[in-house]
């Protein structure tokens, strides 16, 4: 079942038909999926929205780029949902509704989506998260599908590039060796988050997607340059065990690899580092580890992070989309 493709006619999307499909669908997704106009079979659905932030996030997954024919399908419709999850937790807001576009070739078989519904359920229903519409789409070849999430958040919501140097820089969890499964296999950071939130000491935030390497960049305003301390990265099981059997190390692999749904974030250069970790410990079970800081960027560099470690033998390129 784990194809999503197959030649047999009977098993494919071309021998169901889009309405039976949408029932499907909707079938499928079960209790997550709402009756309209608040959820699946009108022209759009309605949300009633009351005054509070609305924060909406938008992700994609593309066959043999995100996943494989050999990917379990449930897995796949789960790390959809979380991708945008991960989103949420960086922000610190708290999700409530998704649309899902499903790009799907006529080949794309029945069981195997089943599957993938099923998946985005069962995450569904343990983040809380509503499916209120979407689109299908029939395509010649190429196989995707992409989320839009809706949520809320407070107005203590947590942004990017919005540091200022002396801030300290934090990163949740461990990085790297991603593909050995945890690319699929992630919890999204949103209990964090929204702590980070709320304690109103976070002066910025990202999650980890594209690599630690490329979204430091991401993360490092205008004017500042990001020390890193790579003896103080925290290295996983999977990366330590790929640098094993690669011709890269271990940092790296936690620099380059991607795909690691941590959060990584600035804290206020004027609260204590101890006593922050102090109270992160006391409310919170995920790993905390301060890798660097930020200063003020004393002449023009085009490469905002300034390395300091025992180990300088990395890429430092993290992932780029194009």
């Amino acid at each position: 079942m784990k194809n999503p493709l197959t030649e047999r006619i009977e098993g494919q999307l071309s021998h169901r038909g889009e309405r039976q499909l949408i029932q499907d669908i909707s079938a499928w997704l079960g209790p997550c999926s709402i009756p309209a106009p608040y959820g699946i079979g009108d022209d759009a659905a309605v949300v009633d929205n009351s005054d509070v932030t609305q924060v909406i996030a938008k992700d994609s997954l593309v066959l043999n780029k995100h996943f494989d024919s050999q990917t379990n399908p449930a897995q796949v419709g789960a790390k959809l949902l979380k991708r945008n999850l991960s989103d949420f937790a960086a922000m610190g807001a708290s999700p409530g509704y998704a649309l899902v576009a499903a790009f799907l070739p006529k080949s794309t078989t029945v069981d195997w989506l089943r599957g993938f519904y099923t998946g985005l359920r069962d995450c569904c229903m343990q983040y809380h998260v509503k499916i209120i519409g979407g689109d299908l789409s029939s395509t010649f070849e190429d196989l995707a599908f992409s989320l839009t999430l809706i949520g809320s958040g407070n107005e203590k919501l947590l942004t990017r590039k919005s540091a200022n140097p002396g801030d300290t820089l934090w990163v949740t969890g461990s990085l790297g060796g991603s593909i050995q499964g945890k690319h699929l296999d992630f919890t999204p950071r949103l209990e964090e988050g929204q702590w980070l939130s709320n304690t109103g000491h976070i002066t910025s935030a990202i999650d980890l997607s594209d690599g630690l390497a490329t979204d430091l960049k991401n993360l490092c305003p205008e004017g500042c340059i990001i020390e890193l301390d790579t003896d103080s990265i925290p290295l996983s099981d999977a990366c330590q065990s790929m640098a094993k059997n690669s011709d890269r190390n271990a940092i790296d692999h936690a620099l380059t690899d991607g795909e690691d749904y941590e959060l990584l974030f600035t804290l206020k250069k004027s609260f204590n580092s101890q006593e922050f970790s102090a109270k992160w410990e006391a409310n919170l079970k995920t790993n905390l580890t301060c890798i660097g800081k930020l200063d003020i960027m004393r002449n023009n560099s085009m490469n905002p992070i300034r390395y300091f470690g025992s180990s300088k033998n990395f890429s430092g390129q993290g992932y780029e989309h194009y």
